[in-house]
């Protein structure tokens, strides 16, 4: 039965993808991003695509833990979406209209399936550069494409291929390789288990996305229109109780310099990757983190000191994150980093805590909840010791404000926060965010890692501002979701001290459907 409705179901695939930026752009949906998002030879994060991403074996978004059958769960690591229960007879899982193009059975070894999205975003934001650039106010529109196939021979071998097609429009703000990528190939990869197929020890070779822990290093940040990809290898072994990952990478950015009908993208040759990333999850309803993460850039950077050179900058860290009794929630995280940059040397560490409790006896259901992340700053800018924590490659606009003014390096910032459900369907957000600079003498550096304003003598102080974010999530059903928000940032001192000091404020509203 399900082949028989394979062809109607590619129809409507189709239809959609042509479809899509024409009903978008009459139904006026997207969200918000900015200049922040221009990164250190990537870019930086999200919040209302990440807020369900707990660890990196998480899924979904609209199925109900309450279910009784199996049905599609779609993560933010696509490739790791699983199908088989459609093997089941017919009662065994929720039917679904896409089930024809998912794990098509082209002979008993050999299975397919498809897979994509559509996604569009309006933006509106004034005062990004807190009234020191021009224009003051920008409102532009973002819509994506993405499909993928992935071919599996049983357990021993996979094929997974992504194209993605992202788009910009109507922009006046300066352009960054966040926004816009054309007709190119997202994710190629191989997966072969190398020890037969009983054995789970998976070698991946091939352009892939990368997810870590809660993503404050490591994230295929979903929140840009251009998601963050990586040419490389990667040995993985998967355990119930554990995962243990080894990898080597070269990031891919989107070059905007060569024009955007240069492609394919390319790696950057002057930029390594690699780590150790151990997982243990063999205590219920909690998770253990471990990782070494190392970074080496040739490509003459400028460092905290104002020097120019190479950076060689490694990383050691734990995360621990679960839930206790009731609805207590909690998540923190801890590392240290070490090296050399331009001649100096590296001494610097972030940290990352969250914790809520859910009050499930409420209708509600609200949760009520604190934040506390760091970043180190460099404290003498005339010394030899480069202190300013290298964030990488993060999602930094789930933890630092939905307005993506701030990343995590000479920053201290403190949150409280309250989610509920307002209706079935419909959940709200609100955010209130405390900034202070680590180092009154190191720069503020944007969602990117891009240094800004600074004050080298510390006459400016520490107070940056605060930020205020609302965000609401309607999920109509489980392919489709609108999500809309609304964030305003008032300077204090420091902003007023360091050049104009214009509050700065954003609207977004956005429109996504994944199939």
């Amino acid at each position: 039965m399900r082949k028989t409705h394979m062809l109607s179901a590619l129809a409507g695939v189709a239809c959609l993808l042509w479809l899509g930026p024409l009903a978008a752009a009459q139904d006026g949906q997207g969200t918000l991003n900015d200049n922040a998002l221009a990164l250190q030879g990537q870019d930086e994060p999200p919040p209302t695509e990440t807020t369900t991403i707990e660890t990196r074996e998480t899924t979904t978004e609209t199925v109900e833990e309450t279910e009784p059958l199996r049905g599609p769960k779609y993560l933010n690591l696509r490739y790791d979406e699983d199908f088989s229960y459609l093997e089941g007879p017919e009662g065994s899982y929720q039917p679904d209209f896409f089930d024809p193009i998912k794990w098509i059975k082209i002979t008993d070894d050999l299975t397919l399936t498809i897979g994509g999205e559509f996604r569009a975003r309006l933006e509106a934001a004034t005062n990004t550069g807190f009234g020191s650039t021009e224009p003051a106010q920008d409102t532009f529109f973002l819509h994506r494409y993405r499909l993928h196939a992935d071919l599996r021979y049983r357990k021993l071998l996979r094929f997974y291929y992504e194209f993605v097609s992202a788009h910009l429009e109507d922009r006046d703000f300066a352009m960054n390789g966040t926004l816009e990528n054309r007709f190119d190939h997202h994710q190629l990869f191989m997966d072969a288990r190398i020890l037969g197929e009983d054995v789970p020890l998976t070698l991946r070779v091939g352009r892939q996305e990368l997810l870590y822990g809660k993503e404050r290093l490591v994230s295929p940040l979903a929140w840009a229109n251009t998601r963050r990809r990586f040419d490389g290898v990667k040995l993985f072994y998967e355990h119930e109780k554990f995962q243990i990952d080894a990898f080597y990478m070269r990031p891919v950015p989107v070059s905007i310099a060569e024009g955007l009908n240069r492609k394919p993208d390319e790696y950057r040759e002057e930029q390594h990757f690699y780590g150790l990333y151990t997982t243990c999850k063999a205590i219920p309803n909690h998770v253990i983190d471990m990782y070494f993460l190392a970074l080496r850039d040739t490509g003459d950077l400028r460092n905290a000191n104002m020097r120019t050179g190479d950076l060689s900058v490694y990383t050691i860290g734990s995360r621990i994150a679960g839930k206790c009794g009731g609805g207590f929630d909690y998540d923190a995280e801890l590392a240290g980093q070490w090296g050399r940059f331009a001649g100096d040397t590296i001494q610097a560490w972030m940290a990352g805590v969250e914790m809520g409790y859910t009050f499930k006896n409420i209708k509600c259901m609200p949760r009520i909840g604190i934040g506390f992340d760091y970043g180190s700053g460099d404290d003498n800018p005339f010394d030899s010791t480069h202190g300013t924590f290298n964030q990488m490659f993060p999602l930094g606009h789930a933890y630092l404000g939905d307005l993506d003014l701030f990343g995590r390096q000479n920053i201290l910032a403190t949150n409280v926060n309250i989610t509920g459900k307002v209706c079935k369907n419909l959940t709200a957000k609100l955010v209130w965010h405390t900034f202070w600079n680590d180092s009154k003498r190191d720069a503020l550096y944007n969602a990117g890692g891009g240094a800004g304003r600074r004050n080298v003598f510390g006459g400016a102080g520490h107070d940056v501002g605060n930020e205020l974010d609302l965000t609401l999530k309607y999920v109509i059903d489980r392919h489709q979701k609108l999500v809309g928000g609304y964030a305003h940032f008032w300077g204090n001192n420091f902003i007023s001290a360091t050049g104009p000091s214009r509050d700065a404020s954003a609207f977004w509203l956005h429109y996504m459907f994944t199939f």
